[in-house]
């Protein structure tokens, strides 16, 4: 495990309120190859042997397959307290009779453009039909404490109020190319929170908004990881549109404070969402990061603005920025500098240029 992620992980479990909480407890995390997932494996991984005395045990699924070359997660395949199951979660959920989980993170969707454009289907199944196999199963568990459901602030569509808040009731294209990814999360929300109603399913929903950090691959398609990718790479950073949209970006770290806040202390049925309040154009993203590629790692860049967005861009918001006073007024938050967490991302992915998995 590198570096960045220990001291991450060392900042993040000082603001979790009752780690006491978690002793002997059973965890499902699924689509744990995703940034976000192996993010919270690796970090749980880590808890549970610095402050947990391995009592916790976990289930990881995946649906692509995992080698020991994978930078984050390749070093938990052998740790004798998770348990990997390669799953297509696209084509159902099937779990034994004796899977009692107290704690579920259900993670695994497409969250790229360029990916769930590719495979709009299966990114229906895995938001909708995935889920409420889950929701099935865990529904008459009795030791079940939290569902937490891993939604998106892309249902907010174009909004108008910013930085956008919770109850914000967005209004999106459902036959346009994105719909896919926004309309499968948003009735994905409605069945969770339908079966929290009906059942007293132990549900949370969470709206990530561009959370970054370490995790992500070469293709990933998002526009840090694309600026970040090409500038360690010596390349000049390409902005395709105009470079004025604006976006509040988290770094992982301080969403999984976020996350872990709503876990311990939201409440049932509520929807919480997990990011930054302060925004950046995506022109002055370009800049913070050609300057660290030059001062840090001695690369030789420009930016270049080409005013011709590709279909997979097309539809985004202009302003894109969460609300996050609910969250906050659960537990004391980490709030990373833009800087620093961008440093730091790229620290980690300059680590790992050699490694396939990323190629």
């Amino acid at each position: 495990m590198k570096d960045v992620l220990i001291r991450d992980f060392e900042q993040i479990t000082q603001y979790i309120p009752d780690k006491k909480s978690l002793y002997k407890t059973k965890w499902l995390i699924t689509g744990v190859t995703g940034m976000i997932g192996s993010y919270l494996l690796s970090f749980l991984s880590w808890l549970n042997e610095k402050e947990l005395n391995k009592t916790m045990s976990i289930v990881a699924t995946h649906r692509s397959d995992i080698d020991a070359s994978h930078p984050n997660i390749g070093i938990l395949l052998e740790k004798e307290f998770i348990e990997f199951r390669k799953i297509d979660l696209n084509t159902g959920f099937n779990f034994e009779d004796n899977d009692n989980f107290n704690f579920v993170l259900h993670c695994a969707s497409n969250a790229s453009p360029k990916t769930y454009l590719a495979d709009p289907i299966s990114t229906i199944n895995a938001n909708v039909k995935a889920t409420q196999d889950m929701l099935e199963y865990f529904k008459n568990q009795k030791e079940f404490r939290t569902f937490i459901y891993f939604s998106s602030g892309e249902i907010y569509g174009e909004p108008n109020t910013i930085p956008t808040p919770e109850e914000y009731i967005g209004t999106t294209n459902h036959l346009s190319s994105r719909a896919c990814y926004v309309e499968s999360k948003k009735f994905t929300e409605t069945l969770c929170w339908n079966y929290y109603k009906q059942y007293k399913l132990p549900v949370k929903i969470i709206r990530p908004v561009h959370a970054y950090g370490p995790g992500f691959k070469k293709n990933d398609g998002r526009v840090w990881a694309d600026f970040i990718t090409k500038a360690l790479a010596g390349e000049n950073i390409i902005i395709l549109g105009d470079g004025l949209s604006r976006r509040g970006f988290c770094y992982l770290a301080d969403a999984v404070v976020q996350i872990f806040a709503v876990i311990q202390k939201g409440k049932n049925g509520e929807t919480y969402n997990i990011g930054n309040e302060e925004h950046i154009s995506i022109k002055d993203l370009a800049e913070v990061i050609k300057n660290i590629a030059i001062a840090k790692h001695k690369k030789r860049i420009d930016i270049q603005i080409k005013n011709s967005l590709p279909e997979h861009l097309k539809g985004s918001p202009q302003v894109s920025c969460p609300a996050v006073q609910k969250v906050k007024k659960l537990s004391l938050c980490l709030a990373t500098n833009l800087n620093n967490g961008l440093e730091k991302t790229m620290y980690w992915y300059s680590l790992q240029k050699n490694i396939k998995e990323f190629e």
